[in-house]
This record gives structure tokens, sequence and C-alpha cells, in this order.
């Protein structure tokens, strides 16, 4: 195998190696996409939560001061 035909296939593999690794990383941005978007659905449900037992507390008082 000459010089210039391991370096072509040195490129050639070197560019694979590198699409690759850009398709790893498009991966991992969508993972954190995801995860981001998990995270402030949780605290959208805690609030929502929160906000729900605030009522429900309020309205038992009410009920319990009316009887």
């Amino acid at each position: 195998m000459s010089e210039a035909e391991r370096i072509t296939a040195l490129e050639v593999k070197n560019q694979e190696t590198e699409r690759r690794l850009q398709n790893i990383e498009h991966k991992l941005d969508r993972l954190l996409e995801m995860a981001n978007i998990g995270r402030g659905s949780i605290w959208l449900l805690l609030k929502v939560a929160a906000f729900l037992t605030v009522l429900g507390a309020g309205f038992a008082w009410i009920w319990d001061k009316i009887n």
C-alpha cells in the first residue's frame, strides 16, 4: 500500500469519525433539550399542585366555618 493510499484511507476514516461525532453531538443536544423541558414540566406540576392545595385548604376552612 502506497503512502498516498494510506493517507486517503486515513482521511476517509477521519471524515467518518467526524460525521459520527457530529451525530452524537446532535443527539446530546436533543437529550439536553428534552431534559430542560422535563424540568420545566416538573416545576409547573408542583406549582399547580400547590395552587390546588391552597384552594382545597381554603374551601375546607370556609366549609368548617359555615357548618
